[in-house]
């Protein structure tokens, strides 16, 4: 037999060494993924696992709404909430006798309002499901404590209206005779190229436990929020710290949500998180940033910043009216939000319908800052700036609580209220003319079976009727005055 040379004995070695190599490699490889998925079962983290007690919390700083100029707020605080103490004391609703659930149902019972329940399984729009439209005076016979009884007929059930279908102007424009811009919101920009919102105001109305969990707002865009009688409790994460310590998709849904797997059956559910009832192990990173944390009670507002994850508990019944807006000297904090968020959620149409394209937003680049700067200037000093109040918060001049009509731009509240009524068939007449085409708005062929097509127009008919029936309730009420 012929004994193997040095040189082939050298060669074979190598080839062993190389072949363990490869082994050590892929098999690693394999542990890691494995313990990746493991880790995701766990909270998406290999780190050692936060504790509630880790958890910073941050009082919202609360100011005396006559202290408190409007530049003050949105400028020396408008990169942080803050509650505004007793601005809503002029206010008609909140006069003795008024503010309450009642009071709601005698101005605006007829009225379709949104209502929705929380569900910590539902990772949607604020975990808020199971939509059911009802008028206001059944709601709050239904599920709000009223005068003279101790608890609501369906306690269980803590369904929470909101006017989503029909803002404010259109759900009760009455109401605007006793619940009004605060002075502090007054002047503000057209905001996402319309004066007049009629989504907004929205109204919310729940009992005591009612939620809308963590969640970010349409377009990233600040918003006030006015309490009427009861209480609301906010918690607040920054746009700076989450968009530092957090990840995924939640700029554009506006949820802070993973996938977990679990580990009896190996199955991967969608997770949000709860900011009432934080679940660290799953979310470790929420020990990373700050938590602003505060009550807002009867008589006064909140105002939240740009691009803002807030949840908000009702510790009380409660109600409150509250609206997106952008204000000239937010222009430069809301413009970087947008851009640091790589334009997510619409932020960048938004910029260009408020300053009405005056400014060349296709030159923000969120890989050079200095080019949201370069907007902010271009904005703050535009036409569109000068127009809606620009000056008015150097001079700190013309803030006062507004009627809805007056912050339209109307001359006269049954004006603003025909026009605002007569949009509910306009806007309706359009919905059907799309619904009827066989390409949908975006352009693209429908395509579904009959099945599908029969239950589309089956929506159809229901919201003609639902938009009928709230076009009666929203035109009788045109000839309203102040009480």
């Amino acid at each position: 037999m012929r004994l193997a040379t040095p040189k082939v004995f050298a060669n074979c070695l190598a080839f062993v060494l190389v072949a363990l190599l490869f082994y050590y490699v892929v098999f690693s490889s394999y542990l890691l993924l494995d313990m990746s998925k493991a880790s995701v079962g766990r909270g998406g983290s290999n780190k050692s696992a936060a504790t509630l007690s880790d958890l910073r919390f941050v009082p919202i700083v609360m100011k005396d709404a006559a202290d408190l100029t409007p530049l003050d707020l949105y400028g020396e605080h408008g990169r942080e909430p803050v509650i505004i103490k007793g601005a809503l004391k002029a206010h008609p609703f909140m006069r003795e006798g008024r503010n309450t659930p009642d009071h709601f149902a005698q101005v605006c019972g007829d009225a379709l309002i949104d209502t929705v329940v929380y569900d910590s399984n539902y990772t949607g729009w604020a975990g808020h499901k199971d939509e059911i439209l009802m008028t206001v005076r059944d709601f709050v016979d239904g599920y709000m404590v009223k005068e003279g009884r101790e608890s609501s007929p369906h306690p269980e059930e803590l369904r929470y209206a909101h006017s989503n279908s029909y803002g404010m102007p259109q759900l009760c424009p009455a109401l605007q005779w006793e619940v009004l811009i605060p002075r502090h919101a007054s002047i503000d920009l057209p905001t996402a190229g319309s004066r007049r919102n009629l989504g907004q105001p929205t109204l919310f109305m729940g009992p005591t436990g009612s939620r809308s969990e963590l969640h970010m707002d349409m377009y990233l865009l600040p918003f006030w929020l006015s309490v009427y009688f009861g209480q609301k409790s906010f918690r607040v994460i920054l746009f700076e710290d989450s968009a530092a310590h957090f990840e995924g998709d939640f700029m554009r849904t506006g949820r802070h949500r993973k996938v977990v797997t679990d580990a009896a059956t190996g199955k991967e559910r969608v997770v949000s998180l709860e900011i009432w009832d934080p679940d660290v192990e799953i979310f470790p990173e929420l020990a990373n940033v700050r938590i602003y944390e505060g009550e807002v009670n009867a008589g006064d507002v909140i105002y939240v910043p740009s691009g803002a994850l807030h949840g908000i508990l009702n510790t009380e019944q409660s109600f409150g009216a509250t609206s997106n807006a952008l204000f000239a000297p937010l222009t430069s904090h809301y413009t970087e939000v947008c851009v640091k968020a790589n334009f997510a959620n619409g932020c960048k149409d938004a910029l260009d319908l408020t300053y009405r394209s005056e400014c060349e937003s296709e030159r923000l680049d969120p890989l050079d800052l200095g080019t949201a700067s370069d907007f902010a200037k271009c904005a703050i000093n535009s036409k569109t700036a000068e127009e809606f109040g620009r000056d008015a918060y150097t001079a700190n001049a013309g803030f006062h609580d507004k009627y809805l009509y007056e912050a339209h731009g109307f001359g006269s509240y049954a004006e603003w209220c025909q026009a605002t009524c007569a949009n509910i068939n306009e806007s309706f007449l359009e919905h059907e003319r799309e619904q009827m085409l066989d390409v949908k708005a975006d352009g693209k062929v429908r395509r579904e079976t009959a099945a599908k097509r029969e239950k589309r127009m089956l929506k159809l008919a229901e919201r003609e009727r639902n938009d009928k029936a709230q076009f009666v309730v929203c035109n009788k009420q045109c000839s309203a005055t102040p009480t």
